[in-house]
């Protein structure tokens, strides 16, 4: 698969992982393999959240960030896109008070033995695991997160849950594209 971080607009191969339906992604997430974090730090991807009606709450389309922190741990961030088309450039919004980046967290292999271990085989990003998680929703999402084509980490598939209490409640999926180096 070619790189897509010099396409100005997503491949072929993502728009068709975000037309795929629901009910077969359970599927492609189950065959994906485990995305490696140091391929995936540096880095800002394209995210489209499925099904299309994610357009109706203004969630169609994001930026994610993938980071190492000092320490040596992985981290990430959300960036705010507007608009549903998938063929406009992925411009990002700021909040309201100003910030690009948004709804940070961690990210971790799946512990077998923890509440969020539903797919051993992914990463986990853990929205409540930051230093000041953000309120509401955004800081109970529990993300999983493989490769969509083994061996490669340019296109992959994320299954978000939200935490209520020991309970997680599957809100939707997301397709994600390299994109461009973060920001320094």
């Amino acid at each position: 698969m070619v790189s897509s971080a010099d396409q100005p607009h997503p491949s072929a191969e993502y728009l068709a992982l975000v037309r795929t339906p629901p009910a077969r992604l359970t599927g492609v997430l189950r065959r994906g393999d485990t995305p490696h974090v140091d391929a995936l730090a540096g880095w800002e991807w394209r995210g489209t959240n499925m099904p299309a009606t994610s357009r109706l709450l203004g969630l169609r389309r994001f930026i994610k960030g993938f980071t190492l922190v000092e320490d040596g741990r992985a981290a990430g961030y959300n960036v705010s896109v507007p608009g549903a088309d998938l063929s406009s450039p992925w411009t990002p919004r700021n909040q309201c008070d100003g910030r690009r980046e948004w709804a940070s967290f961690t990210i971790t292999t799946v512990d077998p033995t923890a509440t969020d271990n539903r797919y051993l085989h992914a990463l986990l990003l853990d929205y409540s695991a930051v230093a000041s998680p953000e309120p509401g929703i955004a800081g109970r999402l529990r993300d999983y997160l493989v490769r969509v084509v083994p061996d490669s980490d340019e296109l992959l598939l994320g299954h978000a849950f939200i935490a209520a209490g020991p309970a997680r409640i599957p809100v939707g999926w997301f397709a994600l594209e390299r994109l461009a180096p973060c920001s320094p």
